[in-house]
């Protein structure tokens, strides 16, 4: 372990300070995407039972206060809605596409700033060859072409930091590509279910919320 720990301290240094800067970036990034991908099975997984369960029953209307259910976008919907102000589908209807444009953030969550993070690698990384070379040429205009080991410091702190952002920003880009075909998924079961709520008989719809608000 004592000796992972130092090497991992030498490709650090070797890298120079452009490689912390990308280290913990790529921290930042790792963390979101555990994150989201969390978040993110457990609202599909919701909002599937609750498409579900509106689909077999017609009168079904989830109750907001249900901490269970209450992580999925219809319900978010459903508790913006000002159901004493409704009277009809159309208003209906208004309500929910008011409201859906607030929610549809909260259902990307962080994934803009995934992808924000995924592009600023490779850049952190040819920042650290721009870095590097200077250094090189540094070394070549103070003492010449006779210090071959100062030089090759430059040139391997070059090298290592456009590796390690390219190496890291790959699966970075394509793990939120994944999560942001999950989240297009989402609101297409949510745009689902709202078609179902917005099918249904009003007289019955007002009766299932009053059921379920008292």
């Amino acid at each position: 372990m004592l000796n992972i720990y130092r090497e991992f301290l030498s490709l650090m240094s070797s890298g120079g300070p452009v490689m912390w800067v990308i280290f913990f970036v790529a921290c930042m990034a790792m963390m979101l995407l555990i994150w989201e991908g969390l978040r993110g099975i457990f609202l599909m997984k919701s909002t599937r039972l609750l498409y579900q369960r509106l689909c077999s029953d017609s009168s079904y209307l989830p109750a907001v206060e249900n901490s269970a259910a209450s992580a999925t976008p219809v319900i978010w919907l459903l508790a913006a809605t000002h159901w004493p102000e409704i009277e009809s589908k159309e208003d209906v209807a208004k309500a929910f596409n008011i409201h859906l444009a607030e929610i549809a953030p909260k259902m990307e969550g962080s994934l803009t700033t995934i992808a924000i993070l995924g592009s600023l690698l490779p850049m952190l990384g040819l920042l650290g060859t721009v870095t590097g070379m200077i250094n090189v040429f540094e070394v070549i205009a103070l003492q010449g072409s006779g210090k071959p080991d100062e030089m090759a410091d430059g040139i391997s702190q070059a090298l290592l930091t456009t590796a390690s952002g390219l190496i890291i920003a790959i699966p970075v880009i394509f793990v939120h590509h994944l999560l942001s075909r999950r989240a297009n998924a989402l609101m297409t079961i949510t745009y689902q279910a709202i078609q179902l709520i917005l099918h249904r008989d009003m007289a019955a719809l007002k009766e299932a919320y009053n059921d379920v608000h008292g």
